[in-house]
């Protein structure tokens, strides 16, 4: 039987998210991850998917603010797969998110969960300069599927009342409602993050509910950073919000 290094164990989750096995030419993390793992409402004992999981950020995220959590994490790029699986064992959560290689258009579940989490490809492949490399492309733009077949799956894999929570442009906002409206999910909770106070919304925090009745509450705005030039910082609120940013 292999020892299990407890303090070692314990000191890779207080340096979360830095020390994240990532592919070295594909797709890096960003902040919105770590967002999204803050905003995104799991109860106790909770069953959930993450599609795009990626390296895993967003589940590994979820699953130390709590720790009952089972996840499957979904990913096309078995790169990316390799280093979430990495991540997941060096973290020591192998029996509670387990790695699957699969695209969102065809992927499906054994069993209905109770919660899905997505990250998905923000950009259309007509729009914005396009990524170098293939793993990029498909983490950045919807080249093997778009945000109405990442709705579909999730609505697919989610129990009626089930909750799907995402991050993606505020831009694009319209399309957005418009693909959660085709796959019968209602939005219930939003907010916008903006980079300074003085700025328009970038990104657009939302989580809906499979078959869930009108009513849509919108959350303060998140204001990301304060002070200009070398003194930005992150503000206050921002911390709170994520302590995976600090």
């Amino acid at each position: 039987m292999v020892a299990i290094d407890t303090e070692a164990i314990l000191e890779r989750r207080d340096y979360f998210p830095r020390g994240l096995v990532q592919p070295e030419d594909g797709y890096r993390f960003s902040q919105d991850s770590m967002l999204l793992a803050c905003f995104a409402n799991a109860g106790r004992g909770q069953t959930g998917v993450d599609l795009g999981c990626g390296s895993g950020p967003v589940g590994l995220g979820l699953l130390l603010c709590q720790p009952d959590l089972a996840l499957t994490g979904v990913e096309i790029d078995s790169t990316a797969v390799a280093c979430a699986n990495e991540n997941v064992v060096n973290l020591h959560f192998a029996d509670r998110f387990s790695i699957v290689e699969g695209n969102v258009t065809d992927w499906r579940p054994e069993k209905v969960v109770d919660f899905v989490v997505s990250n998905p490809p923000y950009r259309d492949m007509q729009r914005g300069r396009v990524s170098h490399g293939q793993e990029r492309r498909t983490a950045r733009f919807e080249n093997r599927g778009d945000f109405a077949q990442f709705a579909r799956c999730a609505a697919s894999a989610l129990k009626s009342r089930g909750k799907f929570s995402f991050i993606h442009l505020a831009e694009r906002l319209p399309e957005l409602m418009e693909g959660l409206s085709l796959a019968n999910l209602e939005p219930k909770r939003m907010r916008m993050v903006h980079g300074r106070i003085d700025e328009g919304a970038r990104m657009v925090l939302m989580e809906t509910v499979k078959e869930g009745g009108v009513g849509l509450h919108v959350e303060p705005p998140l204001i990301m950073n304060e002070g200009k030039g070398k003194e930005t910082r992150l503000t206050p609120e921002a911390r709170t919000f994520c302590p995976f940013l600090t």
